[in-house]
């Protein structure tokens, strides 16, 4: 499979009818709400990272920050007209956009296939209604529903779903209901967003009013490390966990709380693993010796977890027995195996599950 690149301009606010009280698009991407693109700046953009671009890599032009399909119908025919000439000429692969689901229907639907748009993403945030009306989202779980559907008519438009858990009135019960929810959607692909304070936003005036108290860090890994599991047991890829650690981002008062971590996924994918690796030790019987234990190389690093202290933690429990972890390209993702080391033919197997 090539390795995915978007080549990311960026629309932030531009078609949103109003600020939601968690959003400073200006303050998340670094792009100032009156920066509208032209012809020009998007040619300049997508050259210029272009440039970047290996052969074997898959291309798509993201159109991010704003609802897209709420622009002014000539803006947005200005933006595809000028990422179609790149994917006709075959310099990129694909065209994608962020809208918001009460942006959708078919019409819509069949101007963005004309310039050759390949993937939706729909900020849907929650799929309870009391969580949206809170955040002053301005539409209902049921217009996401009914964007899914009207998508989903076409086949050649890969759907994403975006999910931001922590928001006024969220609980872990009601966000993992909102997964179980997605899952029985069957999104092509998610991105997890654990809700932040930004400066700007009227979320900052609920926190510093002491009428909104965000996740730490801590209780957002928790949260979406159970919410993570419904969606690999389905096999949905989550492609983003955590804001991207942008300039903006990280400059001093634009985050002013919440679970904002450079490394967020990694965390998540730490606490997973610590989790398998508890599991693993329950089902050991006593009078098993040495142990080997397999993993999929691109899991090593989370099974380890940060300094090793996921596996020193397993061995140590271990006591006298020696224990070894063993890379195995032929397990898949999200799943260990272990034998006693003396057998060679028995491997009992693992997954992460929900």
């Amino acid at each position: 499979m090539k390795q995915h690149v978007n080549i990311a301009l960026f629309v932030p606010h531009q078609g949103c009818p109003k600020d939601c009280v968690f959003c400073n698009q200006a303050r998340i991407t670094g792009r100032k709400r009156e920066s509208l693109l032209t012809e020009e700046t998007v040619r300049l953009s997508v050259e210029d990272q272009l440039s970047t671009v290996q052969p074997e890599q898959s291309v798509e032009i993201a159109f991010f920050g704003g609802s897209f399909t709420g622009l002014p119908r000539g803006y947005q025919t200005m933006l595809l007209t000028v990422a179609k000439e790149f994917l006709v000429s075959g310099r990129v692969h694909g065209i994608r956009l962020s809208t918001r689901p009460d942006y959708i229907a078919d019409h819509i639907m069949e101007f963005l296939l004309s310039y050759g748009v390949t993937t939706v993403e729909l900020g849907c945030q929650s799929m309870d209604d009391e969580v949206l009306e809170l955040s002053k989202r301005g539409h209902t779980s049921a217009h996401v529903q009914r964007a899914v559907e009207i998508i989903r008519h076409y086949p050649t438009v890969k759907l994403g779903l975006q999910v931001l858990p922590g928001l006024p009135g969220d609980t872990l019960e009601k966000s993992m209901q909102t997964i179980r929810k997605i899952v029985s959607l069957s999104p092509d692909f998610v991105r997890i967003y654990p809700a932040l304070v930004i400066s700007g936003t009227e979320l900052e005036w609920l926190y510093v009013t002491h009428q909104y108290k965000p996740l730490t860090v801590e209780e957002a890994v928790q949260w979406v490390s159970h919410m993570w599991l419904p969606l690999i047991e389905a096999g949905i890829p989550v492609i983003r966990m955590g804001l991207h650690s942008s300039d903006d981002l990280r400059s001093e008062g634009t985050v002013l709380a919440g679970p904002f971590h450079p490394s967020f996924r990694q965390l998540v994918e730490e606490e997973i693993y610590s989790r398998l690796l508890n599991r693993m030790m329950e089902q050991i019987p006593d009078g098993t010796n040495d142990l080997e234990v397999f993993v999929h190389p691109a899991d090593e690093t989370p099974l380890r977890g940060r300094r090793g202290a996921n596996w020193k933690r397993f061995v140590g429990l271990h006591g006298h027995r020696r224990v070894n972890l063993t890379t195995d390209r032929s397990l898949q993702r999200h799943q260990v195996s272990w034998r006693n080391a003396g057998d060679l033919e028995k491997r009992k197997l693992l997954f992460i599950h929900a």
